[in-house]
């Protein structure tokens, strides 16, 4: 309140001089750059009085309701004395009563003093917000005119001879004029403190040194072999990307900074903007985006001398003609010349070429426009083909520094202790980048049709059609209540996966948690929040909820005899969850199916068999039919190994052999330690088997195989044989059979 009660003469005297300046400006037949100029600086200026007077009313509603209170105190303390009074209550009872009014009395005093001053802050300011309205529409009104009259001569041809005549006889004056008023406004923003430039030069000089730091560290990254660095290569200028954030900060119209002085900002921002995309575009367009650059700079000169018609309109011509000059020689002899052969011509080539050819076609019409006489015209295709070429430049540029920024935040504590960070930098700079690039695409899209004076009547249009009711009968919707609720929806997903990437990256690491219960808390909280959104989304969509509930109870009982075996699965899956009899990346064997679980969904679960094929298995059959769950508690496995000797062998022997295979093999368990069962008396050997534990349970086919190896060459080397099956056969002769 005090800032605001500080500020409010100077915002007066202020609005004074705008106000006078809007109307010498709106009676001089102003341009379509100025006009727009001028309603970004009231747009500040109304959004600067409406939140003042948002906070004055909010604060004097508070004080009125202090003082409602206060009075309903005091007629209540009036009826206890006339009370008092009546009952002969003694008189300290009554001199207290008394003393409590006068409190309240002495409350009320500077209350009812704070509230008449806010009081008449508040009327100043809504005078001030009554004269920003009324100036705003006057120039959106202005812009209206400008816009239909687009088509109307405004000039005398670029040949009549009466204005070049006019012109020599006051260029002189006016450009001295002109001079006059940039100069002012260069001067006011140097010795005005409300201006900012102080504050722009603390910013400049902080982000150069963050920045210069940030330098520092990607070559001592790139030293330690750190090739994933081509997100901070834009703080290889560090001036340069400090430069371009306060130049754009100093050329906002929400700083109050003089028109003169943002237009200079905007076009002393060229020089770091090209700086800082020239390292990342494509080389053939390097001298183009330099003409841009010039041009843009030239059509800034342009709108200086506006005022002065036959000289703004040479220079209009000057920079139209160098444009198409510029781009016809990349399309034929240049950059983007049609190469021979089937290969050569790449797809963004292609695309540039389009591009190129449609800003040619609309420079040569500004071209025509402008010497025959059609200024408004010329003005816009002129402005819309060079703002809008260095505004995709200077977006794409903040983007990359943006994009800096955060690769810098996530290389620097604290946030690059964090586990997702370290696993997943890469993919959290891509999607960040994509996020920043969706934006200033529709920054580029809302400010070019602005900049034409499209951007109210497709807002309005597209409000229109999402606001248009679709339905029969009592459903009724919109396109809109149906895009909400598909954002709601994708916005609880979007949600559910970012938190369950949390907790997967840096919470169960850092816990105790089992991987079949993380997995298990990961689902529910995917599956509540996905209700959650889509619950918020029925809602938003304008459904009744309790007419879904009940609606639901109703179809609840056909749904069950109807879906019988989906509701079954889906109850096993909250059961599996829930008692987790099987976790995900246990080993299993179902029936004659084995394998690992590598998926717990809501209706089946996923088993991946040792031969690499991915088997869906309703959960029912997990909660009802006999499963054997070969890492329930543990990961430790028995390996068996059958082994047959010759007769000969002494058992003693044969089982101090197969031990000590098993004992030294490293990735068998010490206890239980491996052991030597004597089985059976064979055809033709005794046979043994080996048992021994192991707790790398993915690899017990490999040291089952090690072991045999093992026990293959043990046996030899202690003088033992390994017999094979064998069958005499005797062929008897006739004499023999006989007897």
């Amino acid at each position: 309140m005090e800032l605001i009660r500080k500020r409010v003469p100077e915002l007066r005297e202020q609005i004074d001089l705008e106000v006078a300046a809007a109307s010498t400006i709106l009676h001089a037949d102003p341009t379509l750059d100025m006009i727009q100029a001028q309603q970004q600086v009231w747009q500040h200026r109304l959004l600067q009085t409406n939140e003042w007077l948002s906070l004055l009313t909010h604060r004097a509603s508070l004080l009125q309701a202090a003082l409602t209170r206060l009075a309903d105190l005091q007629q209540t303390w009036h009826e206890t004395l006339e009370v008092s009074k009546a009952a002969n209550a003694p008189g300290p009872v009554l001199a207290q009563i008394d003393a409590v009014l006068a409190d309240i009395d002495a409350a009320r005093t500077p209350i009812a003093s704070e509230r008449t001053a806010v009081l008449d802050l508040q009327s100043v300011v809504a005078e001030a917000v009554g004269r920003a309205s009324t100036v705003l529409a006057q120039f959106t009104q202005a812009q209206r005119r400008a816009m239909g009259g687009m088509l109307e001569r405004d000039s005398p041809p670029l040949w009549a001879g009466e204005g070049w005549a006019r012109a020599r006889a006051d260029l002189p004056e006016r450009i001295r004029r002109i001079a006059v008023v940039r100069w002012n406004d260069y001067v006011q923003y140097v010795r005005d403190p409300s201006r900012g430039m102080a504050l722009h030069i603390a910013i400049l000089a902080m982000l150069s040194a963050v920045f210069c730091a940030a330098r520092r560290g990607r070559r001592r990254w790139r030293a330690v072999g750190d090739d994933e660095l081509q997100t901070i290569a834009v703080f290889d200028r560090p001036y340069a990307a400090a430069l371009i954030v306060v130049l754009l900060i100093a050329s906002s119209p929400m700083y109050g900074v003089p028109l003169s002085v943002r237009r200079l900002c905007v076009v002393l921002a060229l020089v770091p903007v090209i700086r800082l995309t020239r390292p990342v575009i494509d080389p053939r367009l390097v001298s183009t985006v330099y003409a841009l650059g010039v041009l843009f700079a030239l059509d800034s000169l342009r709108q200086a001398v506006e005022r002065v018609s036959v000289l703004e309109q040479a220079i209009l011509e000057v920079e139209m003609l160098a444009g198409i000059v510029v781009l016809g020689r990349s399309l034929t002899s240049g950059s983007l010349r049609l190469r021979s052969g089937a290969g050569a011509e790449t797809e963004r080539v292609r695309v540039f070429r389009i591009g190129a050819g449609l800003v040619v076609l609309t420079l040569a019409a500004g071209l025509v426009a402008g010497a025959t006489g059609y200024m408004r015209l010329a003005r816009l295709l002129a402005s819309s083909v060079f703002s809008g070429g260095v505004l995709a430049l200077t977006l794409y540029a903040c983007t990359r520094v943006a994009t800096g920024v955060v690769a810098l935040t996530l290389r620097v504590w604290p946030l690059n202790l964090l586990q997702m960070v370290q696993h997943h930098r890469d993919q959290l700079e891509r999607r960040v980048h994509g996020v920043l690039i969706v934006f200033a695409i529709g920054a580029w899209a809302a400010r070019f049709l602005d900049r034409i004076d499209l951007f109210q009547p497709a807002w309005s249009l597209g409000g229109a059609i999402l606001t248009a009711k679709l339905g029969r009968g009592s459903i009724s919707f919109s396109a809109g209540d149906v895009l909400e609720f598909v954002l709601t929806v994708w916005l609880a997903y979007l949600v559910s996966a970012f938190i369950r990437f949390v907790l997967r990256e840096d919470v169960y690491p850092r816990t105790r948690l089992t991987r079949g219960i993380s997995y298990a808390i990961s689902s529910l909280l995917n599956y509540v929040i996905i209700a959650l959104g889509f619950a918020l989304a029925l809602g938003v969509l304008g459904l009744d909820l309790t007419r879904v509930t009940v609606l639901v109870g109703a179809f609840g009982v056909g749904i069950g005899f109807g879906l019988q075996s989906v509701v079954n699965n889906f109850v096993s899956g909250l059961i599996l969850l829930f008692e987790r009899p099987v976790h995900v990346g246990d080993i299993v064997e179902v029936g004659e199916l084995s394998g690992e679980v590598s998926r717990i969904g809501i209706r089946a679960s996923t088993v991946r068999t040792w031969q690499g094929a991915e088997i869906i298995v309703p959960n029912a059959q997990l909660v009802t039919e006999r499963v054997t769950n070969w890492t329930l508690s543990d990961r430790t496995r028995r390996i068996d190994l059958r082994v047959g000797v010759d007769y000969g062998s002494a058992p003693e022997k044969v089982v101090e052999v197969l031990e000590g295979v098993g004992r030294a093999h490293p990735q068998v368990l010490k206890d239980p330690a491996p052991q030597a069962v004597f089985i059976a008396f064979g055809d033709s050997s005794i046979n043994f088997e080996l048992r021994a534990w192991t707790n790398r349970f993915e690899r017990w086919p490999k040291i089952q195989t090690e072991l045999a190896v093992a026990v293959y060459a043990a046996l030899p080397a202690a003088g033992m044989t390994l017999p094979f099956p064998q069958r005499e056969v005797r062929i008897l002769n006739d004499a023999a059979r006989s007897h």
